[in-house]
């Protein structure tokens, strides 16, 4: 069965846009990846999806249909995603690829909350799944969004419990000092505490010492990748990511 790599993350994050770019580098590594769309209400995507679930579900036609509006909209056609399940897993089996690249709705909530898609991901592919969870780098620099940002995926990661890789996206807007902060962050939580008492007021601190205390001494989401679609860093860091998880770190065979 080919993996499945479903990319998370709120809206802006560039999940589309790090779909197109992993694609392409790994096809400029002789590498095969074939891309699927599960956002029923994308306008426009940077590449030409494999799979296309607007085929069958679109949040135009849903609107149409049930007579709702947009939010609504979205909000029926993340359930009726759950019907086309069987016939998205049998196309993307049909292919001979490497990996499956699943883009998924912009909207956060909609994709990681709803019990439909964890029946969605369950149906799509079994154990063979794993999860790019993209924080936006420009949040990720304030100490005060960056303990949000990691407590809402940490909150993603318990819905799924499938193999878990924090991505910073757009790392190319980062200076160098802000790269080194966050990454000095992922590592030592008293580093952040210390900065976090220097902007916030003392409730906020509080509220963050505790969240941080009762989640992230098990370090569950572990150190960020940082990656750009512009330079294409961090793209061998995903991939190696991914070899580990389904093919044992042996590199894949040049097609």
């Amino acid at each position: 069965m080919i993996p499945r790599v479903y990319f998370v993350g709120t809206a802006g994050s560039g999940k589309s846009t790090l779909v197109n770019s992993l694609k392409e580098w790994m096809e400029n590594m002789s590498y095969d990846a074939i891309t699927v769309n599960l956002d029923p209400g994308a306008e426009f995507l940077p590449y030409t999806p494999d799979i296309d679930i607007r085929e069958n579900v679109s949040l135009e036609s849903v609107m149409q249909n049930y007579n709702l509006g947009p939010n609504g909209a979205q909000i029926v056609a993340a359930d009726l995603m759950v019907q086309e399940a069987e016939r998205i897993k049998e196309l993307i089996d049909s292919y001979d690829s490497d990996y499956t690249l699943i883009d998924t709705p912009g909207q956060l909530e909609l994709f990681a909350f709803r019990g439909s898609s964890s029946q969605l991901i369950s149906n799509l592919g079994g154990e063979n799944n794993a999860l790019l969870y993209l924080f936006d780098s420009v949040l990720m620099k304030h100490p005060e969004s960056y303990v949000s940002s990691r407590f809402l995926a940490m909150s993603v990661m318990t819905r799924f419990y499938v193999p878990f890789l924090s991505v910073v996206s757009k790392a190319d807007l980062l200076e160098p000092v802000e790269k080194e902060r966050i990454a000095r962050w992922d590592g030592n939580k008293n580093e952040l505490m210390r900065d976090l008492r220097e902007v916030s007021a003392s409730l906020n601190v509080q509220l963050s010492e505790a969240i941080l205390g009762g989640s992230e001494s098990l370090n569950l989401l572990g150190e960020s990748v940082f990656s750009s679609s512009e330079s294409e860093d961090g793209m061998e860091d995903i991939y190696s990511f991914l070899q580990k998880i389904f093919y044992g770190s042996d590199d894949l065979e040049k097609r």
